[in-house]
């Protein structure tokens, strides 16, 4: 028993470092209908999925954004503080993504109205392929995106129809049982036949359509949600990437069910992008034209009143010429005075910037002059506040105005604007100085001409004054000359690389690999399953469940009893054979099992009945005394039987009743209170000491061993003990049982009969 236990550990053992690869196929063997029935299923389903799954396509745009905007110097704080700067890769992609450049393109698009057909069970979309239009007068939000279904009558009539889906009439049952709905929220019901080209009138809506080709006998339907709604569908769709950090080339991709459309919207959008590029600059070089244009009327007006007097008054004196210390002294007083003037016109620029930031919340658009006072500090702090502001919006694009990320730009542009404000005072406080440094060099020229004579005197003062008037004028008169030029010239700062481009097969669904993927999903799913239910099946489903948990030998392997005896019967003769063969023959044989209903009692019966086929005596013995079939499953009278037998209430020859020339049965005869008793007692073992004296076999059909003691008083007195299991019936915990149970006892000559097995699972043992 030592050994029995030994070799019984190492077969565990091995069951558990090891993968038994027979096992793994009799497993998948024993599940191929669920495994085929569940791959089929999922490739089903993944071939449904790809073939009504919607065809995404993907159109393509690159362009290029310019380095410089406008032409104009980035140094020049004029062009900073009318917006022009330089080209922010990470600015333009908010542009492109913004809300104003993609209603600039719907403006240009007619996509709100969209067309569908039904065929080939699928919904397709046929955008400009619409064999009619629709123009929509006017339209309720209660049908927005609401689908109108339109079908052919005749050549002249269709029929238009809203049919809400089977989701909201749910809904609306549900809401109707809480209470009244009101009269604008019920869902909009609506039939009626009307002529190509009438105009429709509905209190909800007003249309017309029109027929732009034949029309079959398909179903068609449309849906209108206004264009400028369409702005979340174009925000979806689009990406905008860039070539490289430090690049000026953007990527444009934009996805859509249909081709056609995803090449229009990008073209669009690049179109709307690129326009208001041009927009930007040519108000840009108005503002400037417009200061100019103002600075000119007075400076020329103040210059053909100092040319005037200078005329005057030559013409009404004689003078003569200055020395050269005086027009070297008039010289540098024009210079002088031509400083203070640009000094004055940057302090302009400045005063009207602050004055600006600090009354307006954006710093683009201000109305200064062209002075170009050039301050890195102000222009770095412009450009920042610009950037910052871009941000700022595009993230109110989608979020609101209490959302942490645009509370923290907001709180940039605070800090920024207020850096700003400092430099400008700062730079205002510089000029100012140079301003007093530069009044009181002027001053003391002024003394120095105070000598000359007073014709001398009033007439350079003149000359002084028509000289600054002057160059002030040429100056401005080139500055409106180099504005006007690039205001004649402008052009967008966008260059279209490649225009939009589709694909001709979709990105996606990727039809072959999405069936492709159904199929090995589904036959991995089922080949889990297969081994789940393996492993959560706790019943003997194959010889292998047997072998795995114990040691016991197995006898005979039967299938399931179908009518087909023969089959049974070979079985069972096979059974015989190995007893016939056996050095020590064993003559009595208890037959039971772990539970009822595995099958002993018919097992017994069949095998006795083998066994008389051969020629050989057989007496089976029914010590079931508590719950005896086997005289029913005969036929048989069980007043009589081995109750009465060991009782010594009858005679053996009075119990036994023949059924074949070689059989003969004892029933297990009427109830006892007490049949262990009879069982221990010697007049059992008297009993068979007499049988096998008549019989060659002498069969005993025993109580389950795991519910009663008598089993085991038999299976001492037999020569051979056999278990019966059912296949798919006896649990596995049922051999741990029986190991335990003949450990325990020290039962020698063991053996187990699996009972009920498939046919395909028979063969692999009998091959053994």
């Amino acid at each position: 028993m030592s050994s029995y236990l030994n070799n019984h550990t190492k077969v565990s053992d091995a069951t558990e470092e090891e993968i038994d690869l027979k096992e793994v196929f009799r497993t998948l063997g024993r599940y191929k209908k669920s495994i085929a029935i569940i791959v089929f299923s999922v490739f089903l389903l993944s071939s449904l999925y790809a073939y009504f799954g919607t065809s995404i396509y993907q159109a393509q745009l690159t362009l290029q954004i310019q380095e410089k905007s406008g032409g104009q110097s980035t140094d020049d704080l004029m062009a900073k503080a009318l917006g022009v700067e330089s080209a922010n890769v990470d600015n333009e992609i908010a542009i492109f993504q913004s809300r104003f450049v993609a209603q600039k393109a719907l403006e240009k698009l007619n996509i709100g109205t969209r067309y569908y057909v039904f065929n080939n069970l699928k919904k397709v979309e046929l955008y400009k392929d619409s064999p009619f239009e629709v123009d929509t007068k006017a339209l309720s939000p209660r049908l927005f995106d609401s689908e109108f279904q339109l079908t052919a009558v005749d050549e002249n009539h269709f029929r238009l129809t809203i049919n809400p889906s089977k989701s909201e009439k749910i809904a609306e049952f549900l809401k109707s049982m809480f209470g009244t709905i009101p009269e604008d929220e019920k869902l909009v019901r609506f039939s009626q036949v009307f002529s190509y080209g009438m105009k429709i009138t509905h209190p909800l809506f007003e249309m017309i359509i029109s027929k732009k080709a034949p029309m079959g006998n398909e179903h068609y339907s449309f849906s209108v949600l206004p264009n400028e709604y369409m702005y979340a569908m174009l925000q979806s769709s689009l990406m905008v990437s860039a070539g490289s950090e430090k690049g000026t080339v953007l990527y444009l991709t934009y996805q859509d069910n249909v081709p056609q459309r995803a090449q229009d919207v990008l073209n669009a959008l690049a179109d709307a992008y690129t326009n208001q590029s041009i927009e930007v600059k040519s108000e840009s070089a108005e503002k400037t034209l417009s200061f100019i244009d103002k600075q000119l009327e007075a400076i020329n007006s103040a210059l053909q009143n100092s040319a005037s007097n200078l005329k005057d008054y030559k013409s009404s004196h004689i003078v003569v010429d200055l020395k050269d210390k005086a027009t070297i002294a008039a010289q540098k007083m024009d210079q002088l005075e031509t400083q203070l003037y640009e000094l004055d016109m940057q302090q302009s620029v400045l005063k009207n910037l602050l004055s600006y930031l600090q009354n307006n919340k954006e710093i683009e658009g201000i109305d200064v002059g062209s002075a170009t006072a050039s301050s890195s500090p102000i222009l770095s702090l412009i450009e920042k506040i610009q950037a910052a502001n871009s941000l700022y919006a595009s993230l109110l694009a989608d979020y609101t105005d209490k959302h942490p990320s645009v509370i923290k730009v907001a709180q940039q542009i605070v800090s920024l604007k207020a850096s700003l404000r400092g430099t400008i005072e700062s730079s205002l406080r510089g000029i100012e100085q140079r301003k007093a440094t530069l009044n009181d060099i002027i001053s003391k020229n002024r003394m120095s001409l105070e000598g000359l004579p007073e014709q001398e005197k009033q007439l350079s003062q003149l000359t002084r004054s028509f000289m600054v008037n002057e160059k002030v004028y040429e100056y401005l008169l080139q500055k409106r000359v180099e504005t006007a030029i690039v205001e004649s010239s402008t052009v967008s700062g966008v260059r279209v690389i490649d225009n939009a481009v589709v694909d001709d097969q979709p990105i996606k669904p990727k039809r072959a690999l999405i069936v492709l993927i159904g199929l090995i999903l589904g036959l991995i799913i089922g080949v889990m399953q297969a081994f789940l239910r393996n492993y959560l099946a706790n019943t003997i489903q194959s010889i292998s469940d047997i072998e795995k948990h114990t040691n016991l030998p197995i006898y005979a392997v039967l299938p399931y009893f179908t009518g087909r005896k023969s089959l049974y019967e070979d079985a069972l003769r096979v059974l015989l054979t190995k007893l016939e063969f056996q050095t020590s023959k064993p003559k009595i044989i208890t037959i039971t099992s772990s539970v009822q209903g595995e099958g002993r009692t018919t097992t017994a019966i069949e095998f006795a009945r083998v066994i008389s086929s051969s020629g050989k005596k057989v007496i089976v013995l029914d010590l079931d005394m508590r719950g005896s079939k086997m005289h029913e499953k005969l036929n048989l009278s069980n007043a009589l039987g081995m109750s009465t037998l060991l009782s010594k209430k009858s005679t053996l020859e009075g119990v036994i009743q023949p059924i074949d020339s070689n059989l003969d049965i004892i029933a297990a005869g009427p109830a006892y209170s007490n049949t262990y008793a009879l069982i221990i007692s010697d007049r059992l073992a008297a009993v068979l000491e007499e049988l096998k004296t008549q019989y060659d076999y002498i069969i005993l059909e025993s109580p389950p061993a795991g519910v009663v003691a008598d089993a085991l008083v038999l299976m001492r007195k037999s020569d051979l003990n056999l278990i019966v299991f059912k296949a798919k019936y006896s649990k596995k915990d049922f051999i741990k049982n029986i190991n335990r149970f003949v450990e325990e006892h020290q039962l020698e000559n063991v053996g187990i009969v699996l009972n009920a097995l498939d046919l395909k699972n028979i063969r692999p043992w009998i091959n053994k």
